[in-house]
């Protein structure tokens, strides 16, 4: 921290005199101004043995020990905010915080996505310079990909993660960490207190100790999903689609369904036997109107008289008629066969010609 590389800095204080090595400072109303040689957070952790992800996930630089001692006699607002500017593209800007006075000197240690968002390399000359900022009360961010969105609560996540950095520019894009795996956050929008930002003055917000407002826009790389194609008629309203406001019509009942329905015609092929044996011609049974027993036709005839009398018939059977004239409910069929034989058996007996004699009544 500033004040953990406090001791660190004035333990340094002799071999800077020493050697001559302080660099130059501007002290003017506008506080410290000066060029360093930058270089990746990564390379001082490799030196030290360090832990990388607490120096690269952050907003914090790391400055020789001789600044620290230049901006105690200036009078520096805290917490300390700096400017960083790239000479060779001067509208890319960013604004940070600083970790540890500990660099060598002319040297500045910049974490990774500091230097691709000011397009630097290892080595390229900077200008610093310190700056006081207002608190911030709104920011809007928007992650670069979907998989941010996926996360369970992505805004805590944003929340914990923020309190590794000290400013947020406007149009920056810093980086966090979570679950092993790399977030890029693009900076859409910023408010401060106190009112809007001066005009050609940069939009930047301090974020320590204060309550602002966060809110997310849709990541960079989301694509909304297309809907069907819907016709004219499909934002007409319920009401104009119901049956009662445009009737159906009357139904139409001249044709019926069973007359649709074709017959279906019987088998009309012929089949074998597996044995190779001819197939037997079926008997052919009766139709369910036809009767198995011959067609009887029952006759009358009429006498001169009017009266109703028995008349012999095609096929040997005889209707007697009782009663009066013209009554037919006293009609009687009888079989002329079995008249035939009842007579017969009265002259003579066919069971009586049997041996024993005997007779069956």
């Amino acid at each position: 921290s500033a004040a953990g590389g406090g001791g660190r800095g004035r333990a340094a204080r002799g071999s800077a005199g020493m050697f001559g090595l302080a660099s130059a400072f501007s002290q003017s109303a506008r506080g410290f101004q000066d060029s360093f040689r930058c270089h990746s957070v990564s390379l001082l952790a490799a030196e030290q043995q360090r832990d990388p992800n607490r120096l690269e996930y952050s907003d914090k630089i790391i400055l020789p020990p001789s600044c620290l001692e230049k901006l105690a006699q200036l009078e520096i607002q805290y917490p300390m905010m700096f400017q960083i500017t790239n000479p060779r593209a001067a509208e890319k800007k960013l604004h940070c915080g600083v970790l540890e006075f500990i660099a060598q000197e002319g040297m500045v240690y910049l974490p990774y996505w500091m230097m691709e968002n000011m397009r630097l390399s290892e080595g390229d000359i900077v200008q610093i310079r310190s700056i006081s900022l207002n608190k911030g009360s709104y920011v809007k961010l928007q992650p670069q990909l979907t998989d941010f969105i996926k996360i369970s609560n992505p805004k805590v996540v944003l929340e914990q993660s923020l309190r590794n950095f000290s400013a947020l520019t406007k149009g920056q894009t810093f980086r966090i960490l979570y679950n092993k795996k790399k977030y890029d956050i693009g900076v859409v929008e910023v408010r401060r207190h106190g009112g809007p930002f001066p005009p050609g003055q940069p939009e930047v917000v301090c974020i320590i100790e204060t309550d602002m407002e966060l809110d997310f826009e849709a990541p960079a790389d989301y694509v909304e999903p297309q809907r069907p194609a819907t016709s004219s008629s499909a934002g007409a309203s319920p009401i104009a689609k119901s049956p009662i406001v445009t009737p159906m019509g009357a139904p139409i009942l001249d044709g019926d369904s069973s007359e649709d329905e074709a017959a279906q015609p019987a088998f009309s092929g012929s089949g074998f036997r597996l044995d190779g044996k001819p197939i037997k011609q079926s008997k052919k049974l009766p139709s369910a109107g036809q009767s198995i027993a011959p067609a009887t036709k029952l006759g009358v005839r009429i006498g001169p008289d009017g009266e109703v009398t028995s008349s012999p018939l095609s096929n040997g059977n005889v209707m007697h008629a009782q009663g009066d004239k013209g009554d037919m409910a006293g009609m009687k069929v009888m079989n002329a066969s079995a008249g035939a034989a009842s007579s017969a058996s009265e002259n003579d007996d066919y069971w009586a010609k049997l041996s024993g004699g005997n007779k069956l009544r």
